[in-house]
C-alpha cells in the first residue's frame, strides 16, 4: 500500500478538485480533543513497506488540543495538512480516535477529510480510510445522522458531529480494516 499521507494528501485534494465520492466532517468530530504527548508523535515517520523518500514530518502544534500539522520534507509544493484528533470513545482502553484532517491554508467549515488512527505509541502508527459507500448507505437509512448528496461520480456525504455518530462508526464496515497503513518513527 503506498504511503498514508501521500495517499491523504491525494485523496483530500482529489475529493476538494473532483467530484470522487467523499465523506466530510466539522473540525470538532469526535468526543473530545485527544492529548498528545509531544514525544510520540514530533518526528519524522515513514510507511513500513516503502522507502525513507516517502518520510513525512508530523508536528504537535497544540498538544491539549490534539492539533497535529503534517509536512512533506523537501517537497516545496506540498501544502501542510492540519489533523485534529480526537477521541472516538470515552473507554479509555480503546486507543482509536478520529483524524480528521485538512490542509491547513485551505480550510473549509464542514469540509474536513475523516480517518481512523490507533494512538501513537512504540514508535508505529496505524491509520484506516472510511469506507464512502458504507457511510452514505448508513446516512439513508437513518443509522448514522448527517447528509448526502448524490453526484454522477458518487455520493457525497457529510456526517453531523453527534455523539451517536461516534459510536456507530466504530462499526467495522465502515472502514478498510484490511488496509490499514502502516508508518514507522524514523530513528533520530
Amino acid at each position: 500500500m503506498k504511503t498514508l499521507f501521500r495517499g491523504l494528501a491525494a485523496a483530500l485534494l482529489a475529493c476538494v478538485l473532483t467530484a470522487c465520492p467523499e465523506t466530510t466532517v466539522n473540525d470538532d468530530f469526535g468526543l473530545k480533543p485527544a492529548v498528545l504527548k509531544v514525544a510520540d508523535w514530533d518526528g519524522t515517520w515513514t510507511p513500513v513497506d516503502e522507502g525513507d523518500d516517502d518520510a513525512v514530518q508530523f508536528t504537535v502544534a497544540n498538544a491539549a488540543q490534539g492539533l497535529l500539522v503534517l509536512t512533506e520534507p523537501g517537497k516545496k509544493d506540498a501544502k501542510p495538512i492540519e489533523f485534529r484528533i480526537r477521541r472516538a470513545t470515552a473507554e479509555s482502553k480503546i486507543k482509536l480516535s478520529f483524524a480528521v484532517a485538512q490542509e491547513r491554508d485551505a480550510k473549509k467549515p464542514g469540509a474536513a477529510s475523516l480517518f481512523l488512527m490507533r494512538t501513537a505509541e512504540s514508535g508505529v502508527l496505524y491509520t484506516w480510510g472510511i469506507n464512502h459507500d458504507a457511510v452514505a448507505a448508513a446516512i439513508r437509512s437513518g443509522q448514522l445522522k448527517g447528509s448526502v448528496k448524490a453526484d454522477k461520480d458518487g455520493a457525497h456525504s457529510h456526517l453531523d458531529s453527534t455523539a451517536a455518530n461516534y459510536e456507530k462508526l466504530l462499526e467495522p464496515q465502515f472502514w478498510s480494516w484490511s488496509e490499514p497503513t502502516c508508518l514507522k518513527r524514523a530513528k533520530q
